[in-house]
């Protein structure tokens, strides 16, 4: 059996094409990158600064049958550090509303 878990902040649905959400994935946790900002400048009054994204933190280690929902910034980092990531889903082709926000996705990727 496969298990999917989602590792980002918020619940991911998955809706057909014509809006109607069939399948929910509750967050379970939150994998994110390592970040670091240093500031480069100032834009008009606001600091504007290089964002540095390093390792994974709180990304399971790889486990057979099981599939971990993340952005593309932690996919990328835990790719950079040479783990498996094979495991990894992103979301893929968004679902907007009537008013231009994101209610879901249409499927998931790999990276």
């Amino acid at each position: 059996m496969t298990n999917i878990i989602n590792l980002t902040p918020h619940t991911i649905n998955i809706c057909n094409e014509d809006g109607t959400i069939v399948k929910s994935f509750e967050s379970k946790g939150i994998a994110r990158a390592k970040q670091t900002a240093e500031v480069v400048g100032n834009l008009d009054g606001v600091e504007l600064v290089s964002m540095k994204f390093g390792e994974p933190e709180d990304l399971p280690e790889y486990a057979e049958g099981t599939y971990y929902v993340v952005s593309i910034i932690t996919a990328n980092a835990a790719k950079a550090v040479g783990r498996r990531v094979d495991d990894l889903l992103i979301t893929a082709d968004p679902m907007r509303d009537a008013d231009g926000r994101i209610i879901g996705c249409k499927r998931f990727a790999l990276v």
